[in-house]
């Protein structure tokens, strides 16, 4: 008995659906307003099957505007929010209907989406309103705002520890990267910043670079102004994979360079994000050979010999910045390599430990400058205790020079 009842059930309903559908063809095609509007008032009327059923064969259309049936289903969804939760038709019918507003593009339904969104919790649902925000509520300061103030509130849980739906966070991320406004910079360096995950990070340094406005100078406010580590982050989003173009790169390593050079901080861990900074700006500037940076290249390296001297930075980044002088092609980066080249020499003289790799560096980068200014010095090494490898580098550093 149950059977036949279902059976039966299922015929009414396909009937109802034929009825419908009988009705709107009877709707001029041209008239898209009496179609869409024939659509509605069936929909009103239909029992809860009718209407997922009704709304699927709406999405067939493709030169009608259907929007604004969608944004009735939608309508009606939240007058029965209570049953969100338990209802799976009433959650079929709200993906459906946000993405045929999607298809539509039917900008006026954005409010009623972020009303779904903030009531319906699971992220099969979520997930799909944030894209098609992102494509219908593009200058919507409403939307926007909500969506600044989510990520912000997203981010905020995840740093006290408590769990957040990254597959939501994400989205929501791409989606003020599609919006564009230059006010969610600050939210998005935010997620940038907060190491919730790669696919996060990676999203959230797309998203950032898709910003109306000048992006390089949002960053190099966040270089001159904020904490060590969002200095170090900043300069990281700006050199990652093509954000800016070189001139822009070269610009904010510069910056960068500025604002580290001088940095000083009893907290070892902010200094260590200083060096990362400086560091990184200094890679930058030695491939694009930014020569504008020399003075600041030479404060760079005395810097990092006397920091490399004590201790306090690594070989690697002292290397760099004898490698930044080379690149460099000026007089005054030159001499202050030339001068250091004597002082190596000095104390190879009086017979203190020189390091190879260093000395080898120091006058490939002598040569490569060109500069007259190393010829006494490069000479002087082949009278000294020197490995064949490091004479034979002083003398082909000494045929590139420039008379």
């Amino acid at each position: 008995m149950a059977g036949w009842i279902e059976v039966t059930m299922r015929k009414a309903c396909s009937l109802a659906i034929a009825l419908l559908v009988l009705g709107t063809m009877a709707v001029p095609a041209q008239d898209s307003s009496a179609l869409i509007d024939t659509y509605r008032r069936n929909f009103v009327r239909s029992s809860l099957g009718t209407k997922l059923e009704l709304l699927k064969e709406a999405s067939a259309y493709d030169d009608v505007d259907m929007g604004p049936l969608y944004d009735t289903a939608l309508q009606f969804i939240l007058g029965n929010a209570s049953l969100l939760s338990t209802d799976a038709l009433l959650r079929d019918m709200s993906v459906l209907s946000v993405n045929m507003i999607r298809k539509y593009k039917y900008a006026p339904a954005s409010e009623n989406l972020w009303d779904l969104f903030e009531i319906y919790k699971d992220n099969l649902v979520r997930v799909p309103i944030l894209q098609t925000l992102a494509e219908v509520a593009t200058g919507n300061k409403t939307i926007l705002g909500e969506l600044n103030s989510f990520l912000d509130k997203q981010i905020s849980l995840f740093k006290s520890g408590s769990r957040v739906d990254e597959a939501v966070l994400a989205g929501a991320v791409s989606a003020l990267g599609k919006l564009g406004d230059a006010s969610s910079f600050p939210y998005l360096f935010a997620a940038y910043t907060a190491s919730v995950s790669k696919n996060i990070t990676d999203r959230a340094g797309v998203a950032m670079a898709a910003l109306k406005g000048d992006y390089a100078s949002f960053l190099a406010e966040v270089i001159r102004t904020d904490k060590p580590a969002e200095k170090a982050a900043a300069l990281e989003a700006g050199l990652r994979g093509e954000a800016l173009p070189p001139e822009q790169r070269a610009e904010l390593a510069e910056t960068a360079l500025a604002v580290g050079v001088p940095f000083q901080s009893a907290s070892q861990s902010e200094q260590a994000y200083i060096v990362a900074l400086r560091a990184s700006a200094a890679r930058e500037l030695t491939a694009r050979e930014w020569q504008k940076a020399s003075p600041l290249a030479i404060k760079h390296f005395y810097d990092f010999q006397l920091q490399y001297n004590r201790g306090q930075v690594s070989k690697s980044n002292f290397l760099e910045s004898i490698a930044l002088l080379g690149a460099m092609g000026t007089t005054d980066a030159a001499q202050a390599l030339a001068l250091y080249l004597q002082l190596i020499n000095n104390e190879t003289e009086q017979g203190k430990t020189y390091d190879e790799q260093i000395s080898l560096a120091v006058v490939n980068n002598l040569g490569r400058l060109g500069d007259k200014a190393a010829f006494d010095y490069l000479l002087y090494m082949g009278y000294l205790q020197y490995p064949e490898s490091v004479k034979k580098a002083a003398r082909d550093a000494l045929q590139k020079l420039r008379w």
